[in-house]
């Protein structure tokens, strides 16, 4: 049916259904929110345009140096199949995240682009199914922990101030592997919470249900119960003397 020339209707939100739309500024899609043309709308996803973008701020050193890295030697492989973005488990979590995105970033030199990922491009858990099911044997997971080491050396002041919550809550879970040989998840996830300034959400129903059902099985309680593990003082001293060898190896490195 064709609308009054004055007639409109609620479009989406810009863009909001492109694919991987974080990795595209907002000025470079192009949306007409009310067009009719011959009595036909074509407003919002059907008159959706992304503007071509022509970059040439790219740095093959960086490249060079992601490809002579023992964990970076692969990245020429990579034909963007897209298969380790969508086997991972990071991604669902913080859609920024793209380790497909991130390679063809490493693979042209493109810093001016990583630099904005700072912030999340340390979120890769290691879990290896993007390696094991990519089909070019890239092994991608291996490829983020390279972005992580070169980040850190191209950007140290935003890597300081962006994750700094990271690492205090870093600091939360070596406290409780040197003091009780142990985890203890709950405390984990209430104090990241409390840091993140999330602390509301722990009132939240999907955060009393988990508690409820934590203490309708037990859980809850034989966690209070745990001790520390046999022969902990030999390995709180071999975690102790790695950490400390860690901290002199970042130094040299820097």
């Amino acid at each position: 049916m064709a609308l009054e020339k004055n007639e409109s209707r609620p479009v989406a939100e810009k863009g909001e259904h492109i694919i991987a739309r974080h990795l595209i500024d907002d000025d470079s899609i192009k949306e007409e929110k009310n067009l009719v043309i011959d009595g036909v709308d074509v407003s919002g996803r059907w008159n959706t345009f992304i503007l071509s973008r022509v970059d040439s701020e790219f740095d093959r050193s960086f490249f060079n140096e992601i490809k002579e890295t023992v964990v970076g030697s692969r990245i020429n492989r990579c034909w963007q199949c897209g298969m380790c973005t969508a086997s991972c488990t990071v991604t669902p979590l913080y859609r920024r995240f793209n380790p497909r995105a991130f390679i063809y970033m490493m693979q042209l030199g493109n810093l001016k682009e990583l630099k904005k990922y700072i912030d999340v491009a340390w979120r890769c858990v290691g879990c290896y199914k993007c390696s094991q099911r990519c089909p070019k044997q890239v092994n991608p997971a291996e490829m983020m922990e390279a972005l992580a080491l070169v980040v850190k050396k191209y950007f140290p002041e935003e890597v300081e101030t962006k994750l700094k919550l990271d690492e205090e809550v870093k600091k939360i879970y070596e406290d409780m592997i040197l003091g009780h040989g142990r985890l203890d998840l709950a405390k984990l996830h209430t104090s990241s919470m409390q840091k993140a300034g999330r602390a509301k959400e722990l009132l939240g129903r999907i955060e009393r249900d988990a508690i409820f059902k934590m203490a309708k099985d037990g859980r809850a309680f034989s966690i209070l119960k745990l001790g520390k593990p046999r022969g902990w003082g030999r390995s709180k001293d071999a975690i102790e003397n790695y950490l400390k060898n860690l901290k002199t190896i970042e130094r040299n490195t820097d």
